[in-house]
């Protein structure tokens, strides 16, 4: 990055261009060449789940290379499920644990909620938020004014800069999170009602207590910490949201 501040005027821009093709390029490349360095994918056994499975897709109008199950339970016993890559390289990956821990009608509103988010595009949103993010912070510090730096009493340098923007950046970060933050909320609910429609209501209020419960998500959050760190709505509000009605703990009982 000290090679682009010091060759070009208007280095922000081209630093954001160069950052942002790198988090792209990470993002292609990480399911189909990084996970498999860690992980062990082997193509799903059960045929009538994978056949489940490739009717949801198709319905949808999706087609991915396979579906795979992934060994997680060797880490921990998170549950998880998502479609990795691009084009013709997308592909089902659920973990071992998810399978284990889920009722086939569970497992199937989880992978609904995940392809709604394929057909809501809610992957190419997330990407052109991180840009836009990206774009801000360069050009917020590849402007910084001189008497900030003379106020400091250090030169205005690529070292200088870079100094700043490592400091800084969490900063801005924080003051931008909360609007990401409530776009991804409201992301996640519309996927959850893709979800339900897929399979069920029950069945996807029933996957989402279970999923908690095993990543030991609170299901309960005061209002002004959602809106400050949040990129996923709360259980509580997630079950709310698709009609299921309970006093306060009673989630949990499920």
């Amino acid at each position: 990055m000290s090679v682009i501040i010091m060759a070009y005027n208007y280095w922000w821009f081209y630093g954001f261009l160069f950052s942002f093709v790198v988090i792209l390029f990470i993002n292609m490349i990480y399911p189909i060449i990084i996970v498999p360095l860690f992980n062990k994918l082997t193509p799903l056994e059960d045929e009538n789940l994978k056949s489940s499975i490739e009717a949801l897709l198709n319905k949808a109008g999706l087609k991915s290379s396979g579906v795979f199950s992934l060994d997680a339970s060797k880490r921990d016993n998170r549950l998880n499920a998502y479609f990795g890559g691009l084009g013709s390289s997308k592909r089902v990956v659920l973990f071992d644990t998810l399978i284990a821990k889920l009722e086939k009608h569970e497992l199937l509103a989880v992978l609904g909620h995940e392809l709604g988010h394929f057909t809501h595009k809610d992957i190419l949103k997330n990407i052109a938020s991180s840009a836009l993010m990206l774009f801000v912070m360069f050009a917020l510090f590849g402007n910084l004014p001189v008497e900030l730096f003379d106020s400091l009493h250090v030169n205005k340098s690529a070292a200088s800069i870079m100094v700043l923007f490592l400091l800084l950046s969490p900063v801005v970060s924080f003051i931008l999170m909360p609007l990401f933050g409530l776009l991804s909320r409201y992301n996640e609910y519309r996927a959850d009602e893709y979800g339900s429609v897929c399979e069920s209501k029950e069945a996807l209020a029933s996957a989402l207590v279970k999923l908690a419960d095993e990543n030991k998500s609170f299901p309960f959050s005061h209002p002004l910490t959602i809106a400050l760190y949040f990129t996923h709505p709360p259980l509580t509000e997630r079950l709310k949201k698709l009609g299921m009605h309970f006093e306060e703990g009673e989630a949990l009982a499920h």
